[in-house]
Order: C-alpha cells, then structure tokens, then sequence
C-alpha cells in the first residue's frame, strides 16, 4: 500500500544525487544512509514536499513542530519512518541509533562516509572529487585519517583504471601512516600497470616488497579464474565463435550493443564530472 502520492516534482536528496518521489523512496533513502545524514536534513524545505507534492498534511504537521521545537535528527527521522510503516519498529531503532552515533563523528569522518558510499555505489568520479574536497580541508596531522583517504582513493582510480594515479594515492597513504594494505594496493596496481618483467624486477629489488607480492598473484589468480567462471566470460566467449563463423553478423550486431552501452556509461561519466565540477 502506498503511502501518500507520487510527486510532480522531486524532492532532491543532495546527500546521494537522488530525486525522490514517494514517501517509501523518502523512507529507504533515509534508512540506507542514515550514516551520511546530519543535521541540514530537519529543514522546512522537505516538511513543505511532504505536505504540498506527497500529499500527507498530518506527517507534515509534526514535522514543522520537530521543527520549531529544534528536536533532533533522529527524532526527525523516525517521525518520518514510523508514519509511513515501510520499516518494522526494529529496524527504526537501529536507524535512530546510527543517528545517534553520527553525532560523535566530526565533519571530515562524514565526509569521508559519504565519499566512500559514492565510490560503492559506482559514483567514481564524484567520490574522488569528495575525497579531494575532505583532503583540502583535513588536518596535517590527521594521519590515519588522511591515510585511509588516499588508499581509497586510489582504489576508486583502480575502478576506472587509472592506475598511475592510483599508485600515486597508495604510496602517499604507505607513507602517511605505513599502512602496509595501501602498498600491497600500491604492488597491486604496479602489477596491473607494468609488463611481467619489468614487475619482477621492481619486487626483486626490495624483500618487504617481494614479500608482500607473494599472496598477490595468488589473489590476481583467483580473481581470473572468478572471471573466467562468469556470464560475462562465457557471452564474450561465445562472441568470438560467432566471428569465426557463418553468424559473423550476430558478432557485429551485438558488438554495436556492447559499443552503444559504452557510450552511454561514459556519457554519465562526463554528466558526473560535470557535477562535481571536475573539468571547470
């Protein structure tokens, strides 16, 4: 049963680039990143959407009285959650809690929080320019924190390849803070990067990075095997049959497929960059 109606006109959740447009999407966006929330989601601005687009004066009757009573985020929240039922008292709980806890997290953790949804969610772009916007902005002597930045980061270039920039950010957090999963990204990425020779000379001359290259080829083995078990795998397959056969069109036509998909992906890529203002 739908609570409310549908919205002419979204509401924009700016937290995770979404336009919404009923009280249940409202709800699962406010659930699954209660984490991200803080306190510019109690504003007037969403009471009113609720009232005039979703049609459901009642909700947003006790919301403008949260409001001006200045309650808290998580009182806000749940008010939202509980009227419309789509989760169990349960579940509004344990958002409420993480609400809760987000009160003790200082404003570069939060950050950091929502860059990394971006990249799990394939933001790439938008999560990198995050990281850099928290980067700018944190202390020098945050190391951990900073750290943890730069090894993310460089796995969100190892996602779109670009895996210079990701060795750049794994050795920066190595030596920010020896984090030691940052170099084995980093001799990942070299591994990625380089001609088998050219890596085995580079590991040959350091016993700690020999060593921690080691379980990495097991891992590159590991993973090529889980490709190579896929439905991708077997598709990409199966079109190289077609062109050496008399179905040699069935290969055209859905290499043309495959080249419009890319298309349209880096069409959002550029969409995305253009968001967060990467190329102005």
């Amino acid at each position: 049963m739908v609570v409310g109606e549908v919205a002419k006109k979204p509401y924009y959740f700016d937290k995770i680039y979404l336009n919404i447009y009923t009280a249940e999407e409202l709800c699962y966006c406010l659930y699954e990143n209660a984490f991200l929330l803080d306190r510019d989601i109690v504003n007037k601005k969403l009471a009113d959407w609720i009232n005039s687009e979703l049609k459901l004066p009642d909700l947003a009757r006790d919301l403008y009285a949260l409001i001006n009573q200045n309650a808290n985020i998580s009182s806000f929240v749940g008010c939202i959650l509980s009227y419309v039922g789509y989760y169990s008292a349960d579940e509004i709980e344990k958002a409420e809690s993480i609400l809760r806890i987000n009160v003790t997290l200082n404003v570069f953790e939060k950050w950091k929080a929502k860059a990394d949804f971006l990249y799990e969610n394939k933001h790439y772009l938008l999560a990198i320019s995050e990281y850099e916007h928290v980067l700018s902005t944190v202390s020098e002597d945050e190391f951990k924190l900073r750290s943890e930045i730069y090894n993310n980061m460089g796995v969100t270039y190892m996602a779109i390849s670009l895996y210079e920039a990701a060795m750049n950010c794994f050795l920066k957090a190595y030596e920010i803070d020896n984090n030691e999963l940052a170099y084995k990204h980093y001799l990942t990425a070299k591994r990625l990067r380089l001609s088998e020779d050219d890596y085995i000379k580079f590991v040959a001359e350091d016993e700690s990075s020999y060593r921690m290259s080691i379980p990495i080829e097991g891992e590159l083995e590991d993973a090529k095997r889980e490709f190579e078990d896929s439905d991708e795998a077997r598709r990409l397959k199966q079109l190289c049959e077609l062109k050496d056969n008399e179905e040699a069109r069935l290969y055209y036509e859905e290499i043309a497929v495959i080249t419009e998909k890319l298309k349209a992906d880096y069409r959002d890529v550029v969409l995305e960059a253009d968001k967060a203002g990467i190329y102005q």
